[in-house]
C-alpha cells in the first residue's frame, strides 16, 4: 500500500483513512462509516477553493482601493458643486485660437478680469470651521471668515504672467526694471507648476500621419476629462466679499485650529 493512499470508489484517499477502511472489511456498518471518513477531505476543497477565492478578490480590492484612501480629501465650501466634464481644447496655432490669444486690449483685461475678479470670498463661520487651515474673521461682517478658491488665484497668477510677457503695455510688470513684479511673476510661474503637476492631467496627446508632411505628426485636439468651471466661478460671484478686507485689524475668535493643520 502506498503511503499517500489508493484510489478507491470514494476516490484518492489517505493512508491511515485505507487502513481504517481494510480493518472493517466485511462489516457493512464500519464500511460506511470509513468511507464517509474517507470522503471528508475531498468533501473540504470546495470550501478551501471559496476561501482561498474570497481572500484573493479581498486582497486585490484592497490594493486597488488603497490609494483612494491613503490621502484625506481636504474640505472645500464649493466641493458639492464640482462635477466632470469632456472638453478639446483649442490647438492654439494658426486659427484655431482661443477668445484669450489677442492682442493686449481693456477688453481682454476684462475678460481676464471676469475669470477671477471676485475671488476673494466670505464663507459662514461653520464652513471655516472644516476648512484644513484656521482663517480669519472679516472685520466688519460678523459672522464671516476669509477665503479664496485656488483656481482664482491660479488664475490670477497666470494672468501676471501674462502682462509680463507684453512688458510694452503692461510696463508696470517688466521684470527687468521693477524688482517686485519680477517677484511676482517667479512666485506666479511656479505655483502655476505645482497646480499642472498637482492636478496631473492623464489626458493622451497622439501622434497620427500626416499626409501634407509625409510624416507623424502631434495631435493636441484631443479630449480632457475636466471640472466643469461654470458653477465654481457662479459660486465664486456668489459669495464675494462685501467688504474691503483690513488686514490691520486682528479679531480674537473662538474657531478652533485643526489638529491636521498644515
Amino acid at each position: 500500500m502506498s503511503n499517500w493512499g489508493v484510489v478507491t470508489e470514494a476516490g484518492l484517499t489517505c493512508a491511515p483513512y485505507e487502513s481504517l477502511s481494510t480493518d472493517a472489511v466485511g462489516d457493512e456498518s464500519d464500511e460506511k462509516h470509513t468511507r464517509l471518513r474517507t470522503s471528508r477531505p475531498w468533501g473540504l476543497v470546495p470550501i478551501l477553493f471559496a476561501i482561498i477565492c474570497f481572500q484573493s478578490v479581498a486582497l486585490v480590492a484592497a490594493l486597488y482601493w488603497r490609494p483612494l484612501t491613503a490621502t484625506p480629501r481636504l474640505y472645500s465650501p464649493a466641493q458639492h458643486l464640482v462635477e466632470e466634464t469632456v472638453k478639446v481644447y483649442p490647438l492654439g496655432f494658426g486659427a484655431d485660437l482661443s477668445p484669450f490669444q489677442v492682442p493686449s486690449s481693456p477688453a481682454l483685461d476684462q475678460a481676464w478680469e471676469d475669470l477671477y475678479s471676485f475671488g476673494i470670498s466670505r464663507i459662514p463661520k461653520s464652513a471655516a470651521a472644516q476648512l484644513p487651515n484656521k482663517t480669519s474673521p472679516i472685520p466688519g461682517d460678523p459672522g464671516f471668515y476669509i477665503a479664496e478658491l485656488d483656481v482664482f488665484h491660479e488664475l490670477h497668477c497666470l494672468n501676471m504672467v501674462r502682462m509680463a510677457l507684453d512688458p510694452d503695455y503692461y510696463p508696470e510688470w517688466n521684470i527687468k526694471t521693477n524688482e517686485r513684479s519680477r517677484e511676482h511673476v517667479s512666485h506666479c510661474v511656479d505655483w502655476i507648476r505645482h497646480a499642472i503637476m498637482c492636478h496631473s492631467d492623464t489626458s493622451v496627446i497622439v501622434w497620427q500621419w500626416n499626409s501634407r508632411y509625409n510624416q507623424s505628426t502631434p495631435k493636441a485636439r484631443i479630449p480632457h476629462t475636466c471640472r466643469n468651471f461654470e458653477p465654481i466661478r457662479e459660486w465664486g460671484m456668489q459669495n464675494a466679499m462685501l467688504v474691503d478686507y483690513n488686514d490691520t485689524i486682528h479679531i480674537e475668535d473662538d474657531l478652533p485650529v485643526p489638529p491636521y493643520v498644515f
